[in-house]
């Protein structure tokens, strides 16, 4: 049966391989490149993976695109808006009601060594009070060193006031106002040399009291 019929099939598979063969550019094939006549071929369409996303070229413009129109970083805009150390504060302080009195006479070598010479004539009259009761006649001379022994020089003026010494903070705290912090930093430098200074004004007084017991010595003489 099968020999009677292979004519027929030969025919049927032969109009189906010439079918499949049709050069028609106007159809494309089902599989392979894009057809072609004799002036142009069309353009293969942009290949696409399984979940239908663009090609490279595509996906490098899209990018692109996407960078450009991309706005600025959340980092960079809060940069922008907040400030470099944190949100500034309003620190501001003011004058306390109180004050701070000192003599500067105090704070000077001049001054020092001069009370130094004073306090040796001082302690000079005393002396020629205990030699004059050992005296049945006091020498003229030993009483005009007396009084000019006694007459002191007044080292002592009007203290030097510093009102509104002291300035209260907006934080809570407290500090010494300008003026005030000047006399506490010369403060300061005074207590430092200060005991340099102490050897120094002992030399003064013993060198002033020296030359006041030789005056004694020579009126005691005559």
């Amino acid at each position: 049966m099968f020999y009677k019929h292979w004519k027929k099939i030969a025919l049927t598979l032969t109009a189906f391989f010439w079918a499949s063969c049709d050069n028609s550019p106007n159809e494309a094939p089902m599989y392979g490149a894009p057809p072609c006549d004799s002036n142009h071929c069309m353009e293969a369409p942009e290949s696409s993976d399984a979940n239908g996303t663009q090609s490279s070229s595509s996906e490098t413009t899209a990018s692109s695109s996407s960078e450009a129109a991309k706005p600025e970083s959340s980092s960079s805009v809060f940069e922008q808006i907040m400030p470099a150390y944190g949100v500034e504060v309003d620190f501001t302080c003011v004058p306390m009601d109180s004050s701070v009195a000192y003599f500067a006479t105090d704070y000077s070598a001049d001054t020092q060594k001069m009370w130094k010479e004073e306090q040796a004539k001082h302690d000079a009259v005393d002396k020629i009070d205990s030699i004059k009761q050992t005296l049945a006649e006091t020498p003229m001379c030993l009483e005009n060193l007396r009084r000019e022994l006694d007459m002191f020089v007044a080292l002592y003026g009007a203290p030097t006031v510093i009102n509104n010494a002291v300035e209260s903070c907006s934080d809570g705290s407290t500090r010494p106002s300008e003026e005030y912090a000047r006399f506490l930093k010369m403060q300061e430098e005074w207590e430092v040399n200060k005991p340099a200074l102490d050897e120094e004004l002992q030399k003064v007084y013993e060198d002033k009291m020296k030359e006041i017991e030789e005056r004694i010595n020579k009126c005691m003489e005559k």
